[in-house]
C-alpha cells in the first residue's frame, strides 16, 4: 500500500515549525484569545493551530500527525488534507468561542488531529473495515476520559491547560467532514456526467 500526498503534511509541519520559531512576538497577535475574537479578530480561528505554548506541545503535535498518516494515509489526498485540517482547525475554535467561553487562551493542531483521526476511522468504516469502529470507539473513550480525569500530565508537559473541549469540537468536525466527503464522492459517481457510455 502506497500512502501518498504526505508534501501537504510536511508543509503544514513546516509552517507549524516556522511559526514556533517566531516566538513570542507574534503569537500575542495568532493565538486563540475569547475577547480578541469577540473583538472582531477573526483570522485567530484559523491561526491559532499553528502555534504552540512550547517545544514539547510543538513535538507532540507533530508526531501526531506523522503517526495518522501512518496510520491513515491512504485516505488522505492533496486537498482534502489540507482542506480537512483547515476545517477542523476553525470549527474546533468556533465550539470553544461559542460553546466553552471558561477557555479564553486557546493554541496548537490537537483538536484539528483528533478531527484527522476521526476522519480516517470514518474512512475506514465506509471502507467496511472492523478497525475503523475499534478505533472511533477509542477516540470516543480517550474523549470521556480527558473530561473526567484528577490529574493531567499533558498539562505538566506543555506548560499550559490543555483546551480538552476542543478535541471534542475537531473529532466532531472530522467526523462531519468524512461524512460530507463520502457524499459528494458518492454524488459524483452516480451523476450522469461522470457515468461511462455504452459503449457501440
Amino acid at each position: 500500500m502506497h500512502y501518498q500526498h504526505w508534501l501537504t503534511l510536511i508543509i503544514i509541519a513546516i509552517v507549524a515549525i516556522v511559526c514556533h520559531g517566531l516566538g513570542s512576538q507574534f503569537i500575542g497577535t495568532m493565538e486563540f484569545i475569547h475577547a480578541q475574537v469577540n473583538a472582531g479578530q477573526y483570522w485567530r480561528l484559523l491561526t491559532h493551530a499553528f502555534w504552540h505554548t512550547n517545544t514539547n506541545h510543538l513535538l507532540l503535535n507533530l508526531a501526531g500527525l506523522a503517526l495518522l498518516w501512518a496510520l491513515h494515509g491512504e485516505h488522505y489526498r492533496a486537498w482534502n488534507i489540507a482542506g480537512l485540517l483547515i476545517f477542523c482547525s476553525i470549527m474546533s475554535a468556533f465550539g470553544v468561542w461559542f460553546l466553552s467561553p471558561h477557555i479564553d487562551y486557546y493554541v496548537g493542531l490537537s483538536a484539528a488531529l483528533h478531527g484527522l483521526f476521526v476522519f480516517g476511522a470514518v474512512r475506514d468504516v465506509q471502507h467496511k473495515r472492523f478497525s475503523g469502529w475499534l478505533l472511533l470507539a477509542g477516540v470516543a473513550v480517550k474523549l470521556y476520559l480527558e473530561q473526567h480525569q484528577t490529574t493531567d500530565t499533558t498539562a505538566a508537559l506543555i506548560n499550559a491547560t490543555v483546551a480538552y473541549d476542543a478535541h471534542i469540537y475537531g473529532a466532531i468536525a472530522g467526523g462531519g467532514y468524512a461524512l460530507a466527503y463520502w457524499l459528494f464522492s458518492f454524488l459524483r459517481q452516480t451523476s450522469p456526467d461522470t457515468a461511462q457510455s455504452p459503449r457501440t
